[in-house]
């Protein structure tokens, strides 16, 4: 079986990384799985070529996979693409541009099934050109959310899957850390839309002596969003740790809890599995696929997130750490359950077979 993954992104960010651990988990299968990608700036410090060459993978770069509006260069890939489509059976796409050309590159090679993956895990806005994409261009189609996958079939018409988050589960092995009080993780990248305000003044209102509060990540707007704010507030109790790279499991196991309100470009949430694979606790809000990722009262606490909310959610756990760490018990366990890249890779390669025939 041979597959060719488009990836019209160089970054090394919130799909890119569950894109390649398929890849890589797919030929381990037997599956050709290839990768194509857009090359890095000179400059780029991290990308998925990087990446997927220390993981032994080596993608392809001959296509353009611009997103800007250019007819030449879009009509050049759906060429170069048509070409590349006779030596595979299934083109797997993984966002919208990438998923025009493709499409289109694989209906004018006339064999090759296409098929979508929904990283962000919501439902489809209905429009022309989504309608045209999955009703024209789509084989297929794969995500993992089950409430974006009925209200997709259902505007669709598609053919669809529910197929579980994956990750590499061997890089979490929960471990007690030697720290005091009560640390709260959190961790994001620092955008306007990821209601650090309401976040902040929830923990503001908390009522616990001993909190801190551990702020992984970074951003463009990080001093605007996140810093300035916590000044103001008068919070000496947040700690901002900026990117982490290898020192980044560790401060992880730190936590006693994780407080996630709003997903990012990857709509599964990473941060998220990664705490309950390193048997954390989750506070999160009722956002996207929070709900169907923590199961309120068991792995976590789902709540709407205001600040009051938020702050009686950290009381909680706080108040009763013997529970806190029962509930981050049953996070790990629910996430050795469902969220191998083992099996991931398994589901969807029995839903190539089905496409295929």
């Amino acid at each position: 079986m041979r597959v060719l993954h488009l990836f019209g992104d160089w970054k090394w960010t919130g799909p890119s990384e569950p894109t390649l651990d398929l890849c890589v988990e797919l030929r381990a299968l037997g599956v050709q799985a290839d990768l194509a990608c857009l090359p890095p700036p000179p400059e780029a410090s991290g990308s998925l070529l990087a990446k997927a060459r220390e993981r032994g993978l080596e993608p392809r770069l001959d296509f353009r996979l611009e997103r800007s509006i250019s007819i030449i260069k879009n009509l050049d890939d759906v060429k170069r693409i048509a070409d590349a489509c006779r030596d595979y059976d299934l083109l797997h796409v993984h966002f919208s541009h990438d998923h025009v050309v493709g499409g289109l590159g694989a209906r004018r090679a006339g064999r090759t099934k296409v098929i979508r993956t929904n990283h962000k895990a919501v439902p489809t806005p209905k429009n022309l050109g989504t309608r045209y994409l999955y009703r024209k261009l789509t084989d297929g189609y794969i995500t993992s959310s089950q409430a974006a996958l009925d209200a997709d079939v259902a505007r669709f018409g598609v053919r669809g899957w529910h197929v579980d988050p994956a990750m590499r589960l061997d890089r979490f092995t929960p471990r007690e850390s030697s720290h005091d009080g009560f640390n709260l993780g959190i961790v994001a990248r620092m955008q306007k839309h990821r209601r650090f305000d309401i976040l902040l003044e929830g923990v503001r209102l908390a009522k616990v002596a001993d909190l801190k509060v551990l702020i992984v990540g970074r951003g463009t707007h990080m001093n605007e969003v996140a810093v300035e704010p916590a000044k103001r507030l008068g919070l000496t109790n947040v700690v901002f740790t900026g990117y982490l790279g290898p020192q980044y499991l560790d401060t992880l196991a730190s936590f006693d809890a994780l407080l996630f309100l709003v997903p990012g470009s990857d709509g599964t949430c990473r941060a998220i599995r990664e705490a309950m694979a390193m048997g954390r606790a989750v506070i999160g809000a009722r956002r996207g696929m929070i709900p169907e990722i923590v199961d309120d009262g068991k792995t976590g606490l789902v709540i709407d997130d205001t600040p009051d909310n938020i702050a009686r959610a950290i009381e909680r756990l706080a108040g009763d750490r013997a529970a806190c760490r029962a509930m981050g018990a049953a996070g790990r366990e629910k996430a050795l359950r469902l969220y191998d890249g083992r099996h991931q890779a398994a589901a969807i390669r029995d839903i190539y077979q089905r496409l295929l025939g």
